[in-house]
C-alpha cells in the first residue's frame, strides 16, 4: 500500500472495494427479502403465530413468579452471550454468530407477535456485538459465564418453587424435537412472559401480506440499526457513548537523521525571516487567497523539506498503528503551515484564543472520518506546553517531537510556564491531514475539503483581529474569544457526540415509540464502566467521567420518571397521595437506604477513585486503600446498594407491570461489572519482546 491514498489507483481500488462489498449487501437483501415475502405471502398473520401462541401458553404456566422471570431476563441473555462468544472464540471471527444471528431474527418474522419480534431483534442483535467484545476472554471465564447463565434459571425455579418447562416434557419420546422447539423459542418466550397474556401485538387479519411484510421488516429495524452501528464503530470510524474511548492525541518522535536535517532547516530558514516578537507569525505552505504575498508563503527549499516531513514513515506508521491499515492518510496541504508562538500576554487579540481551552474546528459532526492537526517541534523549548485536558496528558514540543490531535473535536491549549524563558523563539509545523476508512472515503474528501476552506476563511479573521484597532475590530476579536470559550464548555461537559447521540434518539422515541430513548440511554453508563475497566490503556479519562456521569443522571431521572409514572396511573392522580397509597414502607427503605449508602461510599472514594482513577493510573493510591464502613464489611457496596435501591423500585407491581424488563436489565450489567471488578478482568497490555 503506497504512503498517499491521493494517487489515482488508490481511488479505483477503493470504488472496487467498496462496489464488491455492496454487491454482497444486496445479494443478502434480496435473499432475505425473498424468505420473508416466501413465509408471509399466502398465510394469515394469526395462523402464523398460532403455534407460538400455544407454545407461551404451556410456558406461563411455569413462570408465574415474578422474581422467576426477573431472574430470566437475566440468566438467559448471558447463556446465550457464553455460547456465542465461544463460537467466535473457536470459529477465530464474527462471521458465523453475526451471520447467525440475522437469520435466526428473521426466521421468526411469521411465528412470533410483532412487539416480541422487536425486542427479540434488539437483544440478538445486542448480544452478537457483545460476544465479539467477550471473545478474548479466557476459557474459564466463559465457562463461568455459561454457569452463571444456566445454573442461574434452575436456581430461579428452584427458590421460586416452580419447576421448568423442560421437567414438563423431558420424559416424552420426541424430547429432543421438543427440547430443540423450546431452545429456539426461549428469547422469545421470555420477552413474552413479561407480558399479561394475550397482550401480543398482530397485524390485522384482514391486511394484505404486503402490508404484514411491511409490518414485520419495520420490527426486524432494532437488528438492523444495532448491526449497521456496530459496522461504523468497530474500526473507530465512529464511537457511540457506550464503547471505550481512548485518547485520540499522538505523540511520537522523529529522529531519523533526514527528518531532523529537514526541521533544523526549516527553523534556520524562519529564523533567516525575522519573526515577530509582538504577535505570533505564520508561512503557509500554500498562499490561503491568490492576493497573498509570497513573503507569507515558503520558499522552494523549506517547503520541500516540509514536504518530506509531512509524508514521512514515522508520521505514517503513528497513524496506521492507532487506526489501522486499512485507513486512509490524505495530507491537507493547504492547511499546513510553520509556525512561530506569540508572546503569553497578548489579550483582547485573536491570539488569546490558542491560550484559551478550545477546539480549532466545526465540523464535529461529519461521521467516519477525522482531521488532524500535528505540531512538530523544532527547538528545544520548554516554555510552552500543550495541554489537552479531556485525556489529560500534555506536551511541551520539542526537537523532533510530533504532537498530532483532531482538529475538529479535541479541547486544547498552550500555556506558558512563567518560571521558564525560551532561549529563541519557538517554532512548530503545523502539519494537517485527514484519515478515513477505505469504504468512507466520501465522508473523508468532504472534511479535507471543508477543514481546508474553513482554515482559510479563519486565517483572514484571525490576521483581521490579530492586533485590532478601533472599536469594531476589538468587538469582532472579542467574539472570537467568547465563542471560542462557550464551544470549548459544551464539549467538556457534554460532548458534541453525546448531544448529536441524544438528538437522534429523541427524534426516533417522538416519531416511533419514547422506549427507543429509554433503552438508548439507561444502559450506557454500565456498558461503558465495563469496557474502560477492560481495555484501560490510553483511556480519554475526562470524557469517560463526563459521559458516565452524563447516562448515569439521564438513567436515574427517567428510572424515578417512569415510576411515579407507573404509581399515579400516568399522572392522572395526586402524587403524594398516590405514593402513599402504592409505595410500601419496604420499597422506600431499599431505595433511600440503597442510594444513601452509595452517596455516602462515593463521598469516601472520591469521585476519580470511584470512576477508576486508581485502575486507570490516575489516581496515586493502592485499590483498597479506603477501610471505613461500608467497605471491609459489604462486599462491592456500592454496586450491592444501588441494586438493593433498583430492586425496591421492582417491588412495586404497578411499575414492574408497565416496564417489566427496566429494572432486571440495570440489575444484570450492574453484576456483570460487580464480577469484572470482584475477579479484576482486564486486558493485560501489550509486552515487546527483546532480544
Amino acid at each position: 500500500t503506497p504512503l498517499h491514498p491521493l494517487n489515482s489507483w488508490h481511488t479505483v481500488d477503493v470504488l472496487v472495494w467498496v462496489s464488491m462489498k455492496l454487491i454482497f449487501f444486496l445479494a443478502t437483501l434480496v435473499a432475505c427479502s425473498s424468505y420473508l415475502v416466501y413465509a408471509l405471502s399466502d398465510v394469515q398473520p394469526a395462523a402464523a403465530i398460532a403455534h407460538f401462541t400455544e407454545l407461551s401458553t404451556k410456558f406461563r404456566k411455569f413462570h408465574q413468579d415474578p422474581t422467576n422471570v426477573f431472574l430470566h431476563l437475566i440468566t438467559t441473555p448471558l447463556g446465550i452471550l457464553s455460547f456465542l462468544s465461544l463460537v467466535n472464540k473457536v470459529s477465530k471471527g464474527t462471521g458465523i454468530v453475526m451471520l447467525t444471528t440475522v437469520v435466526y431474527c428473521i426466521s421468526l418474522v411469521d411465528k412470533v407477535p410483532e412487539n416480541i419480534l422487536a425486542q427479540t431483534s434488539l437483544m440478538a442483535g445486542a448480544l452478537a456485538v457483545a460476544s465479539t467484545l467477550t471473545q478474548h476472554l479466557g476459557w474459564l471465564m466463559h465457562a463461568v459465564i455459561f454457569l452463571v447463565g444456566y445454573v442461574g434459571q434452575e436456581a430461579a425455579h428452584y427458590f421460586t418453587g416452580e419447576a421448568t418447562f423442560q421437567s414438563s416434557y423431558q420424559e416424552q419420546e420426541d424430547f429432543l424435537a421438543l427440547l430443540s422447539q423450546h431452545t429456539y423459542y426461549l428469547l422469545p418466550l421470555v420477552f413474552d412472559s413479561t407480558y399479561p397474556e394475550g397482550s401480543g401485538q398482530f397485524a390485522s387479519a384482514e391486511a394484505e401480506w404486503v402490508s404484514v411484510l411491511a409490518s414485520r421488516v419495520y420490527h426486524l429495524m432494532p437488528l438492523a440499526v444495532v448491526l449497521a452501528m456496530h459496522f461504523v464503530s468497530k474500526d473507530g470510524a465512529l464511537t457511540f457513548p457506550w464503547q471505550f474511548q481512548r485518547s485520540r492525541v499522538i505523540m511520537v518522535k522523529l529522529n531519523k537523521p533526514e527528518d531532523v536535517k529537514d526541521l533544523a532547516d526549516i527553523r534556520a530558514w524562519a529564523i533567516s525571516k525575522g519573526p515577530s516578537k509582538a504577535t505570533s507569525t505564520h508561512w503557509w505552505y500554500q498562499p490561503p487567497k491568490p492576493t497573498t504575498p509570497k513573503e507569507n508563503c515558503l520558499e522552494d527549499a523549506p517547503k520541500a523539506a516540509f514536504t518530506r516531513i509531512a509524508t514521512c514513515d514515522t508520521i505514517n506508521n503513528a497513524f496506521r498503528s492507532r487506526f489501522g491499515e486499512n485507513w486512509a492518510i490524505d495530507v491537507l496541504w493547504g492547511m499546513n503551515e510553520v509556525y512561530v508562538s506569540s508572546p503569553p500576554s497578548v489579550k483582547n487579540t485573536s491570539d488569546e484564543v490558542f491560550y484559551t481551552r478550545h477546539i480549532d474546528g466545526p465540523y464535529y459532526y461529519i461521521p467516519f472520518a477525522s482531521c488532524f492537526r500535528m505540531i512538530i517541534g523544532m527547538d528545544d523549548n520548554e516554555a510552552i506546553t500543550t495541554k489537552f485536558p479531556m485525556v489529560p496528558t500534555e506536551c511541551a514540543a520539542k526537537q523532533g517531537d510530533v504532537l498530532a490531535f483532531d482538529f475538529h473535536r479535541e479541547v486544547h491549549y498552550i500555556q506558558k510556564n512563567p518560571e521558564i524563558e525560551n532561549k529563541d523563539f519557538r517554532i512548530v509545523l503545523k502539519v494537517h491531514h485527514v484519515i478515513y476508512p477505505q469504504w468512507a472515503l466520501p465522508f473523508g474528501k468532504y472534511l479535507g475539503y471543508l477543514s481546508t476552506e474553513y482554515n482559510k476563511a479563519f486565517r483572514s479573521l484571525f490576521l483581521y483581529t490579530i492586533n485590532p484597532d478601533g472599536a469594531w475590530n476589538k468587538f469582532v476579536a472579542w467574539n472570537v474569544v467568547f465563542w471560542t470559550k462557550v464551544v470549548n464548555w459544551s464539549e467538556e461537559n457534554l460532548g458534541y457526540s453525546n448531544v448529536a447521540y441524544l438528538f437522534f434518539l429523541g427524534l426516533a422515541a417522538a416519531m416511533i415509540d419514547f422506549r427507543i430513548f429509554l433503552v438508548g440511554t439507561s444502559f450506557v453508563h454500565y456498558i461503558r464502566y465495563i469496557n474502560t475497566y477492560y481495555h484501560r490503556e490510553g483511556v480519554a479519562y475526562n470524557v469517560f467521567k463526563r459521559d458516565v456521569l452524563l447516562f448515569k443522571t439521564l438513567a436515574v431521572s427517567q428510572l424515578v420518571f417512569h415510576y411515579l409514572y407507573a404509581a399515579t396511573s400516568g399522572f392522572n392522580s395526586d402524587v403524594i397521595s398516590a405514593l402513599k397509597d402504592q409505595v410500601g414502607v419496604v420499597d422506600l427503605v431499599m431505595v433511600l437506604g440503597g442510594y444513601g449508602l452509595s452517596i455516602y461510599t462515593t463521598a469516601q472514594l472520591g469521585v476519580d477513585g470511584t470512576y477508576f482513577g486508581i485502575e486507570l493510573g490516575f489516581v496515586k493510591a493502592q485499590k483498597n486503600y479506603v477501610q471505613k464502613f461500608p467497605y471491609g464489611v459489604i462486599p462491592h457496596p456500592m454496586i450491592l446498594s444501588q441494586c438493593v435501591a433498583l430492586c425496591g423500585f421492582y417491588r412495586n407491581a404497578l411499575f414492574r407491570a408497565y416496564l417489566p424488563w427496566l429494572v432486571p436489565a440495570h440489575v444484570c450489567l450492574y453484576l456483570i461489572h460487580m464480577v469484572q471488578e470482584h475477579f479484576d478482568i482486564y486486558k493485560a497490555k501489550k509486552t515487546v519482546k527483546t532480544a
